[in-house]
């Protein structure tokens, strides 16, 4: 976790004894020490935190008394949603139909710093009516996730076309009728083996160890769609059983797991914006990375939930749903640098429209 300047300032001046749970970085920030053996913060004991138990929750950094919230700055508007790598907050997030019901709210405690992300020609109530009319089409029931993913993405490269202070104008237009410019799906039948491997990728070149969580689900992904993942060579070996195994879980997933499972990946996709705070934030520096990258992981989740149903059966018990969810953004949704995973979708073409209709509808 990183620890803020105000808070190692006051363990110099008042609790000395802490300092030896910090240490700097490279690039000269700070942030808590963790075990070498367990890669856990060294405050943690016994499943709490052993800073907030000795001294109390003002001697929390940010990152720790925070998390797992998320909080931004809109002008004079502080938005504030959560993380799901916590997994309170996926069970919450994917089963609970209010989750992203924005509601006004006092904080006792606001982070020392907060990044404002309203460009400066947009206003910041404009801002955020455009932040929640894409929340708001998430919403639609009729229509299943990827599907409105695709609208989201239309309207994203159309905002790309037109002035930034023209959006709060334009997203309702756009939205509804964002149907009417889909192009047709261009598919690949290597598309799921390649999602498996690009996930793969990205943890090796994150050269973190996964969790044991993250573990699991991979290797029921690669047992159900029978190939191995050489984690050393970064590569993937199908079998000749692998084409038939991925078109039996389509088969599963159509007829019996996709309207089930219809609701937990249109509430996912909505997190997945409020976590952003869409089209203002993300990762990416343009509207096209953040959108390509944001399908990207939803294809993933989908592949991933396929592969489970193939296992346990199409109707998942909660505390699995939400341990495979967990475990994908525990990951994902902390990565810092978008360049890598746009280099490995670039070459796979799913940062191009058509790729990725036929990747989410594959």
């Amino acid at each position: 976790m990183q620890m803020d300047e105000p808070t190692l300032a006051r363990y110099r001046k008042d609790a000395p004894e802490l300092l030896s749970a910090v240490e700097a970085e490279p690039d000269g920030s700070w942030i808590m020490r963790k075990d070498p053996e367990t890669g856990f913060c060294v405050k943690l004991e016994g499943g709490l935190c052993g800073i907030h138990k000795t001294h109390g929750e003002t001697f929390l950094g940010d990152a720790c008394y925070f998390y797992p919230r998320v909080t931004r700055a809109l002008g004079d508007k502080v938005v504030m949603t959560a993380a799901m790598s916590c997994p309170e907050i996926v069970r919450l997030a994917l089963f609970d139909e209010q989750a992203c019901t924005l509601e006004e709210a006092t904080a006792e405690r606001l982070p020392h710093s907060l990044k404002n992300y309203v460009p400066e020609d947009t206003m910041p109530d404009d801002a955020l009516a455009v932040h929640q009319a894409f929340l708001k089409a998430t919403q639609d029931t009729q229509a299943g996730a990827e599907r409105i993913f695709l609208r989201i993405a239309s309207v994203s490269r159309s905002f790309e076309r037109i002035d930034r202070k023209d959006w709060p104008k334009a997203v309702s237009f756009y939205l509804t009728h964002a149907d009417d410019g889909l192009p047709s799906a261009e598919t690949d039948a290597a598309d799921p083996f390649n999602l498996l491997h690009a996930l793969c990728g990205l943890i090796v070149a994150s050269k973190k160890r996964p969790s044991e969580r993250l573990q699991h689900t991979i290797a029921d992904m690669e047992k159900t769609l029978a190939v191995t993942l050489d984690w050393d060579m970064v590569k993937i070996h199908a079998t000749p059983q692998s084409a038939a195994a991925y078109q039996q879980l389509q088969t599963l997933w159509k007829d019996k797991a996709a309207a089930h499972y219809a609701s937990h990946l249109r509430r996912w996709l909505q997190m997945q914006l409020a976590l952003a705070l869409y089209p203002y934030a993300g990762l990416g520096d343009t509207l096209s990375a953040r959108i390509t990258i944001i399908g990207v992981r939803l294809a993933t989740l989908k592949l991933a939930l396929m592969c489970s149903c193939g296992i346990y059966g199409e109707n998942l018990p909660q505390d699995m749903v939400v341990r495979l969810v967990q475990s994908l953004s525990r990951f994902l949704d902390h990565l810092g640098d978008a360049d890598f995973s746009m280099q490995i979708y670039e070459e796979t073409g799913w940062d191009k429209e058509t790729r990725m209709r036929g990747l989410l509808e594959n």
